[in-house]
């Protein structure tokens, strides 16, 4: 079986970056200093005020009075600061890596600082938000938004304070869209604990909240034996394959067919695929048919560790009764389904990695690096070797994964999350603050507006 790597598929995807920047090159022009001063813009400032070499140390005075220096440097070191038109130029030849990204570390923090200073101003006069007390709250709830967030929020409204038409921008922001939608669902779990602690959670240990405001894991499974090994190797690289062209390509898998040539599987743009007929190649079909029917696959069955109980398959929904499951912040042996991010690769209860969405309103415990939940859906398996590096990698941009899970989240949401909290008030201990009918409905209100929202994307995408 050929597994591509999320490597091959960024190479792949760097090199139509590389072509296009190549086309687009012959149509740029740059500005001349002349242009610049005709335009009423100001000749940029003089970015160092000294550069000494003094023996093999190369002493760079930068003209906000910073000194960098560099040991062991050479005349050529000295001609290409004294040439350099940027002070990342300077850096590029004075600097070294750590020291470069030390800085770089630096100035996001200050821009951070900035950003959060503007969102202060801003954000009380958005509609989105109401403050009670220097408490903040989303429109139509009662559940506080916790300090982090809020700080999210601020830091991502502030990038926008010299923009007269923010709310607009705001509606465009997908992350800022998709933090909003996860507080929601975090707001419609029974459990209080949550909406107060969960993002926390997340952001502590590396998970990633998708587009409507799902957050990615990782968990370890079981593989239960097939007589025909052939179909478990396609239903891996059919769940690889489809989510890395959504998540690192962007682009659509009804637009890709899967072939296998020599026991060794393939995809390629319907476009320009080969003569199935030609060069041993077999078409296996398309690659999203294939992936929406993988529950039906015969090699597509796994378990879990603890109880083999569990019909775990790529695709299918996994779920427990949300009463069986308990709320504690421990990370181990309390009922729920088990959930990860870093710690995938230290955890020994499984022979495959499977990477899973999970909707914050099933969320039951959350412990210091692992949560449970009652219900979340596999969506692909992932090579041990990757699992860890999947979830950092911001080119594998986990918010375009969950279009398909939402709409199925959607369906009786306001039912759904009734039942929920009818079911938390009969267990011994809970944490359940008022909610009306009123609230929820306005909350589901709100999240429904996704559907509509992915009903005009997918009708444009080719």
């Amino acid at each position: 079986m050929s597994l591509f790597s999320l490597d091959w598929f960024k190479s792949q995807k760097e090199k139509e970056l590389k072509d296009l920047k190549s086309a687009l090159k012959l149509k740029l022009e740059v500005k001349t200093l002349n242009e610049m001063l005709a335009d009423g813009e100001e000749a940029p400032e003089k970015i160092k005020k000294s550069v000494k070499l003094i023996g093999d140390v190369l002493v760079v005075v930068l003209n906000n009075g910073e000194i960098i220096s560099k040991n062991g440097a050479t005349k050529e070191d000295f001609d290409a600061v004294i040439n350099a038109s940027s002070e990342e130029e300077v850096l590029a030849v004075v600097s070294s890596e750590t020291v470069r990204i030390e800085r770089e570390e630096r100035a996001k923090e200050v821009n951070k600082i900035i950003s959060i200073r503007k969102g202060l101003e801003l954000l009380k006069n958005l509609k989105d938000f109401t403050i009670v007390d220097n408490t903040v709250y989303l429109k139509g709830t009662s559940r506080s938004i916790p300090e982090l967030l809020v700080t999210k929020f601020l830091e991502i409204v502030g990038t926008y304070s010299n923009n007269k038409n923010i709310e607009e921008e705001l509606l465009k922001n997908e992350e800022y869209q998709a933090l909003k939608r996860f507080f929601l669902w975090c707001c419609l779990n029974p459990r209080a604990e949550v909406a107060e602690q969960l993002y926390g959670f997340l952001t502590k240990n590396s998970f990633r909240i998708t587009k409507q405001g799902f957050f990615v894991a990782l968990r370890n499974v079981v593989t239960v034996p097939d007589v025909n090994k052939s179909n478990n190797e396609l239903v891996q690289f059919v769940s690889n394959a489809y989510n890395k062209v959504r998540a690192v390509w962007k682009q659509n898998p009804k637009n890709f067919a899967v072939y296998r040539n020599n026991n060794e599987y393939y995809i390629s743009k319907i476009s320009d695929t080969p003569n199935p007929k030609n060069n041993g190649n077999e078409c296996m079909g398309n690659l999203k048919d294939l992936y929406d029917n993988m529950p039906n696959m015969s090699g597509n069955r796994y378990t879990d560790n603890y109880t083999h109980t569990f019909d775990i398959r790529i695709g299918q929904v996994v779920s427990m009764p949300p009463e069986l499951c308990n709320w504690s912040t421990a990370d181990c042996s309390h009922a729920g389904l088990h959930f990860c991010s870093d710690e995938i690769n230290y955890v020994g209860c499984g022979d495959t990695s499977v990477l899973v969405l999970i909707n914050p309103m099933k969320i039951v415990g959350i412990g210091s690096v692992k949560g449970r939940c009652y219900e979340y859906l596999p969506i692909m398996t992932v090579p041990r070797e990757e699992s860890t590096k999947l979830l950092h990698d911001l080119d594998f941009d986990t918010m375009e994964l969950d279009e398909d899970f939402v709409i199925r989240e959607l369906d009786n949401l306001a039912e759904k999350v009734k039942e929920g909290f009818k079911a938390e008030t009969v267990k011994h201990e809970f944490n359940l603050p008022e909610m009306s009918s009123l609230e929820i409905a306005d909350i589901v209100l709100s999240l429904s507006d996704m559907k509509k929202e992915i009903s005009k994307r997918v009708s444009v995408i080719k």
